[in-house]
């Protein structure tokens, strides 16, 4: 029984059982706080429970075959997975704590810097500026996928383990906060203080017209709360130390510029206040230090 037990246990790596241990209680709480509704529409409930299930299936087939496309997407899936499990996190974020705190953090940036970088910067908005901008800021969802692939696929006998280092640190980082969501929601300047500006941000293409529009429409009609601290620049911060480590190349000509303008864009589009982008520092110091830790006794 113990044999068997110890067998199971080994199926699992450390980023597999934060994210295994931790999303069932997401969705626990989505399911306990839609029953609550006096017409509960549990549909919501359908897709991060089925891939939830879709990802513990490939963490567990893995271990019983050599194929190659397994064995990557039993890893490389945390990380679309993440992007569903905060949606779900986000529905009742604001059932558990229903005070915003922008007030709070927008005086912070006016104690702390003396300004409002998001003011600050208005004057010179610009729709090519704000083109390349909300270009750098969608590298988000690309910076990391592509990270990842490249550690993956590199031509190197620990690529594997330098791989699951990289995940690792993002999904500590990812998860660690949203217990900052939780105990310091904000929806952002943009949506909390429109009537600060009065420059729009217009681009120069219809596709990032309509990204800005459906982004802008998104966050005023959900409870999305994940502004302090800054994951974006906090997964940039991550992503740009792995690259600097084991991709030389990548780190100076792709990720470095590419984040430095993603950490603009996150003020210049008045996503987050300044002070997001200072509390996503010792986020991602701590993911990095506690991922690199891990995967040393784990090796």
């Amino acid at each position: 029984m113990n044999t068997k037990k110890s067998s199971l246990f080994k199926q699992f790596y450390p980023e597999d059982l934060i994210v295994l241990g931790i999303s069932p209680l997401i969705l626990f709480g989505l399911v306990y706080f839609t029953s609550l509704s006096k017409s509960p529409d549990y549909s919501a409930i359908i897709t991060p429970a089925a891939s939830l299930l879709v990802l513990t299936f490939f963490i567990i087939y893995q271990r019983s075959t050599s194929n190659g496309t397994v064995k990557f997407l039993r890893s490389y899936l945390h990380i679309p997975f993440y992007g569903i499990i905060f949606s779900a996190f986000q529905e009742y974020i604001h059932k558990l704590n229903p005070t915003d705190y922008d007030t709070f953090l927008l005086k912070a940036d006016l104690s702390v810097f003396g300004f409002d970088i998001t003011r600050v910067l208005e004057p010179l908005v610009s729709r090519p500026l704000t083109e390349l901008l909300t270009l750098s800021y969608f590298s988000y969802y690309v910076l990391p996928t592509l990270t990842f692939v490249l550690l993956y696929f590199a031509k190197d006998p620990a690529s594997l383990l330098k791989a699951r280092n990289y995940l690792l640190a993002i999904i500590i980082g990812w998860y660690g906060a949203f217990i900052f969501y939780l105990a310091l929601p904000a929806a952002g300047p943009d949506i909390a203080f429109p009537e600060h500006y009065t420059v729009p941000l217009t681009g120069l293409s219809p596709l990032t017209n309509m990204y800005l529009e459906n982004l802008a429409k998104y966050l005023k009609e959900s409870f999305v709360r994940n502004t302090f601290p800054s994951m974006h620049f906090g997964i940039i911060l991550i992503t740009n130390y792995f690259a600097y480590r084991y991709k030389r190349k990548y780190f100076l000509f792709c990720a470095l510029p590419l984040g430095t303008l993603l950490a603009i864009a996150t003020v210049y589009l008045r996503q987050h206040y300044l002070i997001d982008l200072v509390g996503s520092l010792p986020v991602a110091a701590i993911s990095i230090y506690l991922a690199n830790r891990i995967i040393r006794k784990a090796a």
